[in-house]
C-alpha cells in the first residue's frame, strides 16, 4: 500500500504566503508634479498593481526611454502594441499629446489605491 505525501501547510504559512505574493505584485510610487490634477496631486502616494493589462480609462505608471522618471498618467487608447495617456490636467501635462505613442512595454502597472495623505486615501480602481 502506498502513502501519498502530503503537503501539510498551516494556516499562519498560508496567510505569509499569499501577503508575500500579493506583495510581490504591488509598488509603491509618489506623484511629482501637477500632471494629474485635480485627480491626483504633487506628493500622492500610491499603490500600483504590477500588471500590464491595464483597462482604458484607469491611471497607470509606465516606464520609458522619454525620462528617467516614471510616468503617471491616464490611459486614453490602445492599439495592439502601443497606448496613448495623457495627464487629466492637459495644460500642465507632458503626455501623448506631445510625445506620441507609448509601447505596451512601458506599462509598470496601474494605481489601484493612494495611501497617503490620509485625508485623501482611498481607492483609484474607479477613478
Amino acid at each position: 500500500m502506498r502513502r501519498r505525501a502530503r503537503l501539510a501547510l498551516s494556516l499562519p504559512s498560508l496567510v505569509m504566503a499569499s501577503g508575500a505574493l500579493a506583495w510581490a505584485m504591488v509598488q509603491r510610487y509618489e506623484v511629482v508634479g501637477d500632471s494629474m490634477c485635480p485627480t491626483l496631486t504633487h506628493g500622492d502616494r500610491l499603490l500600483v498593481l504590477k500588471w500590464r493589462w491595464v483597462p482604458v480609462g484607469r491611471i497607470l505608471v509606465l516606464q520609458d526611454s522619454h525620462s528617467d522618471d516614471p510616468f503617471i498618467k491616464r490611459l486614453v487608447r490602445r492599439s495592439h502594441s502601443s497606448i496613448w495617456v495623457e495627464g487629466d490636467n492637459s495644460l500642465g501635462s507632458t503626455d501623448s499629446r506631445q510625445l506620441g505613442w507609448f509601447s505596451n512595454k512601458s506599462v509598470v502597472g496601474w494605481a489601484i489605491y493612494r495611501y497617503y495623505p490620509s485625508s485623501r486615501a482611498g481607492s483609484l480602481i474607479g477613478e
